[in-house]
C-alpha cells in the first residue's frame, strides 16, 4: 500500500472552497486512476486569527506500479482542481510514504 500525504497551507476562510472543489472536481475521477481518498483533517481545528490552518489529504493505492499508473491518468479535472488548490494557498507539498519494512525498487518508467 502506497499513502499520499498532500499538506496544504490555507487561511481559514478558503478551506470551504477548497473542500467543494475537492468534492465537485478531484473525487469524481479519483476512483478511475485507483486513488482513494482514506482522511482528511484541518491542523489546527480552530481558526486563529492571522495563522494559516493546514488542510492534510491522506490518499491511498495499491502499490508503487499503480501509483505510477494514477500519476499518468491524470485528467484535466485533476489539473483544474489542483490549479484552484495552489491559487487559495500559493505553494503544496505531497509526501509519497510507503512501509519502512517493505523493499524499495527501483521503479520501471515508459
Amino acid at each position: 500500500m502506497i499513502r499520499i500525504l498532500d499538506e496544504i497551507p490555507l487561511a481559514a476562510d478558503r478551506i470551504a472552497p477548497v473542500l467543494e472543489a475537492l468534492d465537485r472536481l478531484y473525487l469524481p475521477a479519483c476512483e478511475a486512476r485507483g486513488l482513494a481518498l482514506e482522511q482528511l483533517w484541518v491542523s489546527p481545528p480552530v481558526a486563529v486569527p492571522g495563522q494559516c490552518n493546514t488542510l492534510w489529504l491522506l490518499w491511498q493505492v495499491a502499490d508503487v506500479p499503480a501509483y505510477y499508473a494514477m500519476r499518468s491518468a491524470t485528467g484535466a479535472e485533476a489539473r483544474a482542481f489542483w490549479d484552484q488548490v495552489e491559487a487559495a494557498c500559493g505553494s503544496r507539498r505531497r509526501h509519497v510514504l510507503g512501509s519502512a519494512d517493505q523493499r524499495l525498487e527501483t521503479p520501471h518508467v515508459e
